[in-house]
């Protein structure tokens, strides 16, 4: 019985090659989605998991801080650690400009376990080498190579030092804002006094031992390294404590499980098998009915219903097992084409983030589990009808297929007929799609799917407000500072920090420059100079490291920088006309010429307010006055003048400071007012202004000349920084691109599930009806009206999805689309329909196409041989 079973398998399967084809295409497309989503899902993750180890300097498992030299040498004997590391900080170097340089003493452990291993040269051995950035070395005016010598300065305790180092090795640095350079224990050894531990008494850091280390597992780390600095004697929960030892896991290498995520994930799991599910069913649906009459004769010859069922398993098994492993080598290569692009996209500071996935089994496991899981749920109903249906009943079925019909059925075509007058081909085709609704639906949906969520995607995508990125950093063309207005770390704060008349006037014999003003701003050298708001400041107090200003806080907590005479320093700006004409103003008097004219007089000042970048309102907490409340402005203790608010405007990082950085105004004013005020009256109220930031535009055509005039200019000189409007909006694109790649790839696998599902279900049909259409041949229905009554069953396919996709569509977008977008600044939502309406024209088109083309086959044969197709 079980060879014949075979038998029986081995001709069934060889007599229907077509259907197999598209069964194992079908089952192919299946691996290839989860193949290539999971491919890029595992790249994505790995890579954007280095990327963040690098972001953050660190790939340990965690890190112990704070430590003396005893403690350091008991983690060193943990039981749950592998490897510890030595990391000694001193502090961050001082003669820096646009890279942040931490200079610290290691050991190859730590350097490897935090991105600073040299790729060129070696590990430093003697007193006086180092290994650093080529970054590092070039800010501090050195080339990149071994034997180089490099000065550098910092201060611990007070004391200044000077050295000169030797180039021992370098390595590429990461971003380019921060990296580190390092010494070995040797230095350690020649400057005992910078290592002297005193942490418990002054905070200072120089001395104490950190140390990054890999854990022999992650399973309640946390607890373990909790209870471990208890053992060695310090505080590992009160950062305030004398023995204060923080213990921190590194939630990148072990981040803690997202929900949202998760949930994430599990959706769309269940989104790309329910789209599998759509394929794959319709596919054995049309098998299994078509040869259901064989399975009728099967089971009257003694076959069982598990026999049955069985035999057809059978053959869903050897498709699988073919088309599995060719949607999975596929779709782990489209995966991997597509990765390099989302990931650079994606990773625009870290660009040199190595993007690696390997051909893991996890994912031709994982995907070959789903989509097998897909192929079983999608075969489960096909099999049970195939099994169950009595023999007479299966004959029944072909007969009423192939065009007999019953009498029920015979009378409602009676009746159809008498109402519609002659041949009506539209109607005929529409009554051929009920024939089995389920797989019509099935196919509306998949194409319902597709047409749905490309309109989403283009809606999101075209609500992306790329100009709206652009002048929340930058209200001009270009901007250009001093280098270090430009660091993440240090921003505008001195004096020093201020642009050159050199720089400006270069800048100006540029050709194309218009509307060009320099913008003035206070320093932490302007202490003479206060203003009093009517803002309560409370009596604690503390002194900024970076620029000695005292700060003191309110009862809300926002802190203040103060002037000499006790009272806050605040953010002040000075411009011109056409620079204020470029801010948002929005409360008092909101024209421009006349409120810079009224600032002119002396009638009053402009203040600026931070914005809830979500929906670009004034920040309530932000908002410490309104209009027409008096500032006083004191110069040397004593009252200089009383200016009412005259407007308020909403800021940008533009007005603040350069893009989105204001750590200048942090370290100067605090939380103090953003006050501005015309560049003369500036220059007259404080001693020796100085100008933060020259802003200008270009005629059209000149952008790419002063592009390339600045990169040249700012790589020649090392004080000079700048941003453009072309760079933000190239940023701004990317994240649109990254919307549009990621979430066009989702509605494309449905769209190209949908059509290779009307493809399928239109060729089959075409298959199955021969015998019907050679009959209706054969009674005078000519070719064209043949082809044409197949145009029709296509169009209401796809018909009925674009119609529906394009409703679900329009509701979709006016709800959660709307909503979640609403969330996003970056977002200015846009309703449109075009993508739907373009998806929908193609798949109206490819409706018409298929059967044309699949009926050309089918009229190489002749009526006879047509009417010869079995029974």
């Amino acid at each position: 019985m079980r060879e014949m079973l075979k038998t029986l398998n081995r001709r069934s399967f060889a007599a229907n090659r077509l259907q197999n084809l598209i069964a194992v295409l079908a089952i192919a497309l299946t691996a290839v989605l989860f193949t290539s989503v999971t491919t890029i899902g595992m790249g994505v993750s790995e890579s954007m998991a280095v990327t963040m180890q690098m972001q953050k300097g660190s790939k340990s498992d965690g890190d112990f801080r704070n430590m003396t030299a005893e403690q350091f040498e008991m983690l060193q004997q943990a039981d749950f650690v592998e490897s510890a590391g030595l990391r000694m900080p001193i502090t961050f170097l001082s003669n820096t400009k646009r890279h942040n340089v931490e200079f610290e003493v290691r050991d190859q452990v730590q350097a490897d376990l935090t991105f600073s291993s040299p790729t060129h040269g070696r590990a430093p051995e003697a007193e006086n080498e180092i290994v650093a950035s080529d970054l590092a070395l070039m800010d501090l005016g050195a080339e990149p190579e071994t034997g180089a010598e490099v000065e550098i300065d910092f201060t611990v305790r007070g004391e200044v030092y000077h050295l000169t180092m030797v180039v021992s090795g370098w390595y590429e640095a990461i971003g380019d804002q921060m990296s580190t350079m390092w010494a070995g224990t040797a230095f350690r050894d020649a400057h005992p006094e910078i290592f002297r531990f005193t942490y418990d008494q002054d905070r200072e850091l120089a001395g104490t031992y950190f140390s990054d280390f890999t854990a022999d597992s992650a399973v309640g780390l946390q607890d373990k390294m909790e209870q471990f600095a208890v053992q060695m004697g310090g505080d590992p929960y009160d950062i305030n404590a004398d023995n204060s030892l923080p213990a921190v896991v590194n939630t990148v290498t072990n981040p803690i499980p997202d929900m949202e995520l998760i949930a994430m994930a599990a959706v769309l799991v269940v989104l790309f098998t329910f789209c599998g599910y759509l394929l794959i069913y319709n596919v054995f649906d049309i098998a299994v009915m078509k040869e259901i009459r064989r399975y009728g004769l099967y089971r009257t010859i003694g076959m069982s219903r598990k026999q049955v069922k069985g035999l057809i398993n059978r053959q869903a098994f050897w498709l699988s097992c073919t088309g599995i492993p060719l949607g999975e080598v596929i779709g782990f290569f489209v995966g991997k084409s597509a990765l390099p692009m989302i990931m650079g996209l994606m990773s625009i500071e870290y660009s040199n983030v190595a993007i690696e996935v390997s051909p893991s089994p996890f994912i031709f496991l994982g995907a070959a589990l789903f989509t097998a899981l897909t192929v079983i749920l999608s075969t489960r109903k096909p099999v049970r009808i195939a099994a169950n249906i009595p023999p007479v009943e299966a004959f029944r079925y072909v007969e009423n297929n192939v065009g007999n019909g019953s009498k029920k059925r015979g009378k409602k075509a009676a009746a159809r007929k008498q109402s519609m007058p002659g041949a009506d081909l539209s109607h005929l085709a529409w009554f051929n799609l009920g024939r089995n609704k389920r797989r019509s639906a099935f196919i509306v949906i998949s194409l319902t799917l597709c047409v749905t969520l490309l309109n989403c995607v283009g809606t999101a995508a075209g609500s992306m407000d790329v100009e709206k990125q652009v002048d929340f950093m930058i209200r001009t063309d270009f901007a250009v500072t001093g280098a270090e207005t430009g660091n993440i770390l240090k921003g505008f704060r001195f004096r020093e920090n201020a642009v050159e008349p050199s720089v400006m006037a270069a800048i100006e014999a540029q050709p194309g420059v218009k509307d060009a003003v320099p913008v003035y701003k206070n320093t932490a050298e302007d202490t003479n100079v206060t203003y009093e708001f009517g803002r309560d400041i409370s009596a604690e107090e503390y002194i900024h490291e970076e620029t000695e200003i005292p700060f003191r806080c309110d009862r809300e907590g926002f802190t203040f920088g103060l002037g000499d005479d006790g009272r806050p320093l605040c953010n002040v700006y000075g411009m011109e006309e056409s620079t204020v004409a470029r801010m948002d103003l929005r409360e008092g008097e909101t024209d421009a010429r006349a409120l810079y004219e009224k600032m002119m007089r002396g009638e009053g000042i402009l203040a600026g307010i931070n914005t809830d970048r979500a929906d670009m309102s004034l920040m309530e907490d932000f908002d410490f006055i309104q209009v027409g409340d008096m500032i006083t402005v004191y110069k040397d203790g004593q009252k200089a003048m009383e200016l009412p608010v005259l407007a308020k405007a909403a800021l940008n990082g533009d007005d603040q400071e350069i893009g989105v950085s204001v750590n200048g105004p942090t370290k100067v004013g605090g939380d103090g007012l953003f006050l501005y005020l015309p560049t003369d009256i500036f220059q007259e109220l404080y001693d020796e202004p100085v100008i933060y930031k020259y802003a200008f535009d270009v005629e059209e055509g000149e952008q790419e000349h002063m592009t390339a005039f600045l990169e040249d200019y700012v790589k020649n000189n090392s004080d000079v920084y700048y941003i453009s409007s072309q760079s933000a909006r190239e940023h701004a694109e990317n994240f649109r691109m990254v919307i549009q790649l990621v979430g066009g790839l989702v509605g494309v696998i449905f769209g190209f599930a949908g059509v290779l599902n009307l493809i399928n279900t239109l060729v089959t049909t075409i298959l199955a009806r021969r015998r019907e259409f050679a009959v209706m041949q054969s009674i005078g229905m000519t070719e064209r009206q043949l082809t044409k009554m197949m145009v029709y069953e296509g169009m209401f396919y796809a018909g009925g999805a674009c119609v529906l996709g394009i409703v679900l569509g329009a509701i979709l977008d006016l709800t959660l689309v709307k909503g979640m977008l609403g969330k996003m600044w970056q977002f200015t939502f846009h309703f449109t329909l075009l993508p739907a309406l373009l998806v929908s024209a193609l798949l109206l088109v490819l409706s018409t196409a298929v059967p044309v083309l699949a009926l050309r086959f089918f009229y190489k044969e002749s009526i006879v041989e047509q009417l010869r197709v079995a029974e």
